[in-house]
C-alpha cells in the first residue's frame, strides 16, 4: 500500500464516466476530443486546448495526489524550451483548485474570459479561490522540481513532478502541506506547438487530511 494511503482518507476521482465532469473551452482555440471509457479518461489533442474540471462534493483538506497514465504521440518541443513563449504546452497538468479570498466583482466577471468565470463558479456561494496549483508531466526527468507562477495569470502556479518513460507511461505521487481544495482541473495542451498526441489518465486520487 502506498505511504500516502496511510495518511488519511482516499478520494478516488472517477474517470470512466462523464457524470460530474465539466468539459470547458477557451475562446478561439479548438477543443479536445474527450472520452470516458472502461480504461479511463482519454484526451485526444490536435493542436488544441480545453480544460476539464470536476468539483469535489465539498471542500476537502488535501495532503496528497496520485495519478498514473500513458501518453501516445509527441509534444513538439524540447525540455529546454517547454513553458516559454510559443512552447507553453504540457501533455498533462493536474490542477487542484485551492479555496481562497479572490472573488471577481461584477465588472470583472463581465470582462473575464469564460474559463476564468467557470473557474470562480467552482467555489461555493459566497466563497472564493486562491489559485489552481498544477502538478505537471514534463518531457524529461531532469525537469522535475521546476516551478513557476504562470506569466499570464496570477491564478496559476505550476510544478513539474514527473515525466513519461520510454513507453509513454507516467506516475504522479506527491505530498503537500494541507490545501483546502474545491475541484480538480485537468489541462493538456497542444495549441502553442501545433502538437498532436493522446493522453490516457487511468487513475487519479487525492488524499484528504
Amino acid at each position: 500500500m502506498p505511504l500516502l494511503a496511510l495518511l488519511g482518507m482516499i478520494i478516488v476521482i472517477p474517470l470512466t464516466q462523464s457524470s460530474g465532469w465539466r468539459i470547458l473551452e477557451y475562446r478561439g482555440i479548438p477543443p479536445h476530443r474527450v472520452a470516458f471509457t472502461s480504461a479511463g479518461l482519454t484526451i485526444a489533442v490536435d493542436r488544441s486546448a480545453s480544460p476539464i474540471a470536476r468539483p469535489l462534493d465539498a471542500p476537502r483538506r488535501i495532503v496528497g495526489l496520485q495519478a498514473r497514465g500513458r501518453v501516445t504521440g509527441v509534444l513538439a518541443t524540447t525540455a529546454r524550451e517547454q513553458g516559454t513563449s510559443g512552447h507553453d504546452d504540457f501533455v498533462l497538468r493536474i490542477g487542484l483548485v485551492e479555496a481562497g479570498a479572490k472573488r471577481p466583482n461584477a465588472l470583472q466577471r463581465r470582462l473575464a474570459p469564460p474559463w476564468v468565470r467557470q473557474l470562480f463558479a467552482l467555489a461555493p456561494p459566497g466563497a472564493g479561490i486562491a489559485q489552481i496549483r498544477f502538478f505537471n508531466v514534463g518531457l524529461e526527468s531532469s525537469q522535475r522540481g521546476w516551478t513557476r507562477r504562470h506569466p499570464k495569470s496570477e491564478l496559476l502556479s505550476e510544478k513539474i513532478v514527473t515525466a513519461p518513460d520510454d513507453a509513454g507511461r507516467f506516475e504522479i505521487d506527491v505530498r503537500m502541506d494541507p490545501l483546502e481544495v474545491l475541484a480538480v482541473w485537468l489541462a493538456a495542451d497542444g495549441d502553442d506547438t501545433g502538437s498532436r498526441f493522446e493522453v490516457l489518465l487511468e487513475h487519479l486520487q487525492l488524499v484528504s487530511e
